[in-house]
């Protein structure tokens, strides 16, 4: 690992755009229809629960380790060095849908004559740049961000409300169909998307400057993602209705569209643009800086930027190729939460703490004998 650290606060700025940045634009729990905003805070304690009860406790007991680290430490390099090998895998693979998510909206609603390749290539280099500066400098640029982000949302929001297109009918009745389509979209949310990557920093917690303000920072950045989340998809159901929300990529720009401030004020999808630029442009930087670190860590090598064009190539071409068929594309996307989010976010982790759990007492057991 780099001999960098990072504060507290851009421990949280890194979190809260990870979490809140990628999720706000994209088109989560909609089966739960207008009810979707009860959907994320569920999610939202779920994982609260599971970062405090497990995440926190895996890295408290090895502060010092990545992931990868941890695992070949527990698990010995015979079983932990292959699933640390599935883990880089899997942030490749989260890394390349990412980049082609951010293309081809940006493609769709902004560069319609740009070829998706091309958006792709840039962001991937500027991308690699990040990756090359290090975590020092995104943490930092984070702390600037954040702020963008709630100005954004401050302006976003009065601009609804002055509108007047907030429809209150469009939020009812709620829990119209029960608790059942609420808790299954709740589920994803925990396990996967958005709240369950932050299994992610697990990977970064050891750049953190005061180890014991890691559990207090992850538990307030899931919060404050999770409430404003939660917050902004209630005001979108109530501007397009939970029906609206199902049939749009971004529901968000749906709402967004029809702000209209006394014939002036229009117009104002540069606003959603501009989070959905920075909140992936976070995630994917994260993504591909924990493969880097990763595959130092798995490899033993004392720098990670001899690694970033290779990786970074790779993910440029992955991304082309991978989701050519959109229709498999789209398949596999649905299954994702349960087929590797599951084992890898949940499962995996909770098995890792109870064999850390098991150790430590073993261990105990073992001193109080000797003495």
């Amino acid at each position: 690992m780099e001999n960098a650290k990072i504060d507290s606060k851009q421990l949280f700025s890194l979190m809260f755009l990870f979490q809140l940045g990628s999720a706000i634009v994209t088109n989560i729990a909609v089966q739960a229809k207008q009810d979707a905003w009860i959907s994320i805070l569920l999610g939202m304690v779920g994982a609260l629960i599971l970062f405090f009860f497990v995440y926190a406790q895996i890295y408290k007991r090895y502060p010092s380790l990545p992931l990868t680290g941890i695992l070949e430490k527990v698990l010995s390099k015979y079983i932990g060095l292959p699933l640390s090998i599935v883990y880089i895998c899997y942030f490749f693979l989260v890394a390349s849908i990412s980049i082609r998510h951010l293309g081809d909206t940006m493609t769709t609603y902004i560069l319609s004559e740009t070829p998706v390749s091309v958006v792709i290539f840039i962001s991937l280099l500027l991308v690699s740049y990040c990756c090359f500066l290090g975590i020092e400098v995104l943490g930092r640029t984070a702390e600037i961000l954040v702020g963008v982000m709630v100005m954004f949302g401050l302006i976003g929001n009065l601009a609804i409300i002055a509108s007047g297109i907030i429809k209150i009918k469009n939020v009812q009745p709620i829990l119209e169909f029960g608790w059942f389509p609420v808790i299954k979209e709740a589920v994803p949310l925990v396990v996967y998307f958005p709240f369950g990557e932050v299994l992610l920093f697990l990977m970064f917690f050891p750049y953190l400057n005061r180890s014991e303000l890691a559990n207090r920072t992850g538990l307030i950045s899931i919060l404050l993602s999770g409430l404003g989340l939660s917050w902004t998809f209630l005001l979108i159901v109530s501007v397009i209705g939970g029906n609206g929300t199902s049939i749009v990529d971004i529901p968000l720009l749906s709402a967004v569209e029809k702000i209209n401030v006394g014939n002036f004020i229009q117009r104002m999808d540069s606003i959603v643009v501009g989070t959905f630029a920075v909140g992936f442009f976070i995630k994917i930087f994260l993504y591909v800086y924990a493969v880097l670190i990763g595959l130092t860590d798995i490899l033993k090598l004392k720098r990670y930027q001899t690694l970033i064009v290779p990786v970074v190539l790779l993910i440029f071409i992955f991304s082309l190729v991978f989701t050519a068929n959109k229709v498999t594309f789209m398949a596999l996307m649905k299954k994702l939460p349960y087929l590797v989010g599951f084992p890898l976010l949940v499962v995996i982790p909770v098995i890792l703490l109870v064999l850390i759990l098991a150790r430590d007492f073993f261990n105990k057991i073992q001193r109080s004998k000797k003495v």
